[in-house]
């Protein structure tokens, strides 16, 4: 008897197979850790009924995850530039604008938010930079840098490489929506203040206030 293959999975099966196995694979690595998460794991959690279900979707463990960072980075990326396009041309407006909706993103995205924290963390480790200074997600991050050079013509801008303040500012953020739960019992909006008045400290070597 000839055993045939299977049949190949249909694009919209294959599609809604790597976005079941994507969303298993979020709510695993920030519960359990990416390195205490097993392909078994993954198999259970999304029900295939066995890995070479999962294997027809992504080679390996390490696939999964950088395609979730993909996934995660494209979000965060789409979430600034559509700022820096509807902002308008005063750079504290954008600059402002810019924070408040990326922090409102960070904090409302938790998971996404930490897996991309502590995955970065390790990239930079490894490869000595940061996932929003790479070619492939690098496009908010040259915004960001022009946005810099903008604010210097205008406010007092710290005397300080754009590259670190931003490294700062964006550690800073990362900080605070890790922590979110230390601000106590206050609404979303008054934890975003609170975070973008620490931002504005960072960036600037004086009080600048909105007109």
């Amino acid at each position: 008897m000839i055993n045939q293959q299977p049949s190949p999975p249909s694009p919209e099966n294959r599609d809604h197979g790597k976005q079941a196995i994507l969303a298993a694979a979020l709510d695993l690595f920030t519960r359990k850790g990416y390195d205490s998460t097993s392909v078994e794991d993954l198999r259970r959690a999304v029900g295939f009924k066995s890995k070479a279900s999962l294997y027809a979707h992504f080679s390996s463990k390490e696939a999964v995850s950088d395609a979730l960072m993909a996934q995660i980075f494209e979000q965060m990326e789409q979430v600034v530039l559509q700022v820096y396009a509807n902002a308008g041309s005063d750079p504290l407006v954008v600059l402002i604008t810019t924070l408040r909706t990326f922090i409102h993103w960070g904090l409302t995205h938790y998971q996404e938010y930490c897996f991309r924290f502590i995955r970065n963390q390790q990239d930079k480790l490894l490869n000595g930079q940061f996932d929003y200074t790479k070619t492939q997600f690098s496009q908010a991050y040259v915004q960001g840098l022009d946005l810099l050079q903008q604010l210097r013509r205008h406010y007092p801008v710290r005397s300080m490489a754009d590259a670190a303040l931003i490294s700062m500012v964006a550690g800073l953020i990362s900080r605070a929506v890790i922590d979110r739960d230390s601000f106590g019992d206050i609404s979303l909006d008054d934890k975003i203040d609170q975070i973008v008045e620490l931002c504005m400290a960072v960036i600037f070597s004086e009080t600048i206030t909105q007109d």
